[in-house]
């Protein structure tokens, strides 16, 4: 049997629980975004695309895409420097390394719940570990209601989200490491360059595979993220909306969760599914695209 055709054989499984279970979902309900309907009871009527005028037009949910593209943005830098630093770290031989693995891969086996609450107890101005810490070593003056405040409430939630996620990019850069040629290296030293030189010249573009996985990863990981944000800030993304993703303004319209930044005092299930085609749509577009922008580097590495 060609190779061809035996690599189709093993994806198909996976591509049948795919379409199975996330397109033709996504498809069947996609059309209820075209009518007017609570999620309970009769449809009320067809209202066209005003579904989607309004989420294009809604500041909340501008307001939404944007900190959903600060969280990539972040999750991107993270990732390409921290997480491959920690993965050149381990790649080498010393006493303990199989423990510090296991340490940093530990945050990537909790569940994002576990996480969201883990962060939570560690910010909380009252039962939190963080501002006892700060007390105790001097540090009183920066004590702060961390998830209050504005300024620091989207980046401890990115925060979050990237200690958890930095676990997966350090996995995979780990795995390009070992993979590389040793032969490639040794004929770069024998040839004068330094470890600077061989790591940049030599490494790095060996692990274009590796940046392709993590970085389209980190696409759907951004644009779908939910439930940390959700447990640590709550369906209202406090402070005043300042924290709010997508996915929770999806899920507020879509099951009438109360709060001070609500969009709508109604529950919506249509508007909730014209946000979800948007969303969608965007996201396929992003991790398509850079999907093709990887693959084009990664040709040319070779």
């Amino acid at each position: 049997m060609p190779a061809r055709r035996t690599h189709l054989w093993f994806l198909l499984p996976a591509l049948v629980l795919y379409v199975g279970f996330l397109i033709l979902p996504t498809l069947g309900s996609a059309p209820l975004a075209l009518f007017d309907w609570s999620g309970a009871g009769p449809i009320r009527r067809f209202v066209g695309v005003d579904n989607f005028a309004k989420a294009v037009r809604d500041p909340v949910f501008r307001s939404a895409a944007l900190h959903n593209i600060w969280l990539f943005a972040a999750l991107f830098v993270f990732s390409n420097t921290v997480s491959l630093g920690l993965a050149h770290l381990l790649d080498r031989k010393y006493r303990g390394r199989d423990v510090y693995r296991a340490i940093i891969f530990l945050p990537y086996i909790l569940s994002t719940v576990a996480v969201g609450f883990l962060w939570q107890l560690i910010l909380s101005p009252n039962i939190g570990i963080l501002n006892p810490t700060l007390r105790a070593i001097g540090l009183g003056s920066l004590q702060n209601e961390w998830l209050a405040d504005g300024k620091t409430a989207l980046w401890l939630v990115i925060a979050a989200f990237a200690w958890q996620w930095n676990a997966l990019g350090t996995v995979v850069f780990l795995a390009g490491l070992q993979s590389v040629p040793k032969e490639l290296r040794e004929a770069a030293v024998s040839d004068g360059a330094n470890s600077r030189q061989v790591f940049r010249h030599v490494t790095v573009p060996s692990l274009a595979p590796a940046f392709t996985t993590v970085n389209v990863l980190l696409v759907i990981v951004a644009f779908r993220a939910f439930e940390i944000a959700y447990v640590i800030t709550g369906p209202g993304g406090a402070p005043a909306g300042g924290t709010l993703l997508m996915g929770v303004d999806i899920y507020r319209n879509a099951f009438g969760a109360a709060s001070g930044a609500s969009t709508s005092s109604t529950t919506s299930m249509s508007y909730a599914m014209a946000q979800g085609v948007l969303l969608s749509i965007t996201l396929g577009v992003l991790a398509f695209g850079m999907l093709a922008f990887f693959n084009r580097r990664e040709r040319n590495a070779r």
